[in-house]
Order: C-alpha cells, then sequence, then structure tokens
C-alpha cells in the first residue's frame, strides 16, 4: 500500500501511512498511547512540543487539568483545533520549540513524541534547555524517539510516503528532500544529550525501534 498524494489533510495522509507503513512503527505510536494512558497523573498541566493534530492530547484530556500544545505548522494547528475543538481545558498555540514564552517551572509534563525532538536538528539542544526551564523541579519531560535499530522501517517507511531520501549518514540520520532531517538515537548518545542539559534521565525501549526518555531536573 503507497501512501496517496491526493489525500487533503495531515491527519488524513498520517492515518494512510500507518496503515501502510511496518508494523514496527505503527506500534511504536500505539505504545506511546498506552503509556500516556498510563503514566499522566490526573490533574495534571501538559505542554505538548510538536502536537500535530492533537491525537496525544485527545488521549489524556479527560485525565489532565489542562494543556497546551504547540506547533510550527499553521496548517495543523488548524487540523488540531478541529480535532480537540470539544476539550475546553486544551489550548494550542503557533510557537518555536526553542524559544517558549511560558513562565518558568509551569507544568507538570512536557512531551515530545513520534520522533518530533528527532526532526529538530541542532535545534534540539535549545528546545531541550526550554523544555528544562518551563518544566516543574519534580515534573517530567517525556521525549519518544526511534533507536539505533530503527533505520530499515524508517527507509520502508520513507518509501511508503513517497519522500525521495538525499542522504543516510553512519549514525542513521536521515535527509529527506523538502529539508526534512530525521535522526535516531542510540542510548549512549541520548544520555550525552541529556547530561550536557543537567538532566537525569531513564531511557525505556518502548518496542524494537524506540526509546521513551522520561526526564527530571537534577
Amino acid at each position: 500500500m503507497m501512501v496517496n498524494k491526493k489525500i487533503k489533510t495531515v491527519a488524513e495522509w498520517w492515518k494512510q501511512f500507518l496503515q501502510a507503513c511496518p508494523f514496527l512503527i505503527s506500534d511504536w505510536v500505539k505504545r506511546e498511547t498506552y503509556w500516556l494512558k498510563n503514566n499522566v497523573k490526573k490533574n495534571s498541566a501538559v505542554l505538548d512540543i510538536g502536537c500535530g493534530w492533537g491525537d496525544d492530547l485527545k488521549t489524556i484530556a479527560k485525565i489532565i487539568k489542562s494543556s497546551i500544545g504547540i506547533d510550527n505548522d499553521l496548517k495543523v494547528l488548524k487540523e488540531a483545533k478541529n480535532n480537540l475543538s470539544r476539550f475546553k481545558n486544551i489550548k494550542l498555540f503557533l510557537k518555536d520549540a526553542k524559544k517558549l514564552d511560558f513562565k518558568d517551572n509551569t507544568f507538570d509534563y512536557v512531551i515530545c513524541l513520534g520522533n518530533t525532538f528527532g526532526n529538530l536538528g541542532r535545534d534540539k539542544y535549545k528546545a531541550l534547555k526550554e523544555m528544562k526551564r518551563v518544566v516543574k523541579n519534580k515534573g517530567k519531560i517525556v521525549i519518544s524517539v526511534y533507536s539505533e535499530k530503527a533505520l530499515p522501517a524508517r527507509i520502508e517507511g520513507y518509501k511508503k510516503m513517497i519522500w525521495p531520501i538525499k542522504r543516510i549518514t553512519k549514525e542513521g540520520t536521515v535527509y529527506v528532500k523538502g529539508g526534512i532531517i530525521s535522526e535516531q538515537f542510540s542510548r549512549k548518545k541520548i544520555k550525552k544529550i541529556f547530561n550536557l542539559a543537567k538532566l537525569k534521565v531513564n531511557i525505556q525501549e518502548l518496542n524494537p525501534i524506540s526509546y521513551i526518555c522520561i526526564a527530571t531536573k537534577r
């Protein structure tokens, strides 16, 4: 099954991609959803960085007290507003992850899922610094990324998306036509990044091609 180029919305594209992509990728998404349902505490304040069309926020909308979703894509945010219109405790904004205008120690959870972190390139360091600033002292930063075993599934997925690959590095960073950069991460690489940000991180394998990283302030 190939992705239909004529689909009109990002949400439609994503649903079709999940049907077409390798099992390990769709399984990863399901495990992210399961983790959110079973680990985010009631009455929490949540910031979703790279919220897309809002499915992760919809998953926890009835659990949390309030949430804010940010994305740098206005078209996607418009879809998210339609997707989440019935939830009064969710607000959406067009914002840059590396330059947040929220006060220090605001959120119980800052989540960044679906390898959004792996699409930030060099900006991921600034974004992580901002996540640390806005999360509460006893709060959690939750980031989900591709693992070092993900490359075969990713390449198959990109082909399904009809995205021409320009270059792949030894570490598995994929450069796709259109300016998209997508990284994958080993445990060693994750620890190095979080150590630089002076964050304590617990790395868990969600499935064979993904990690979920739960970080706290030291």
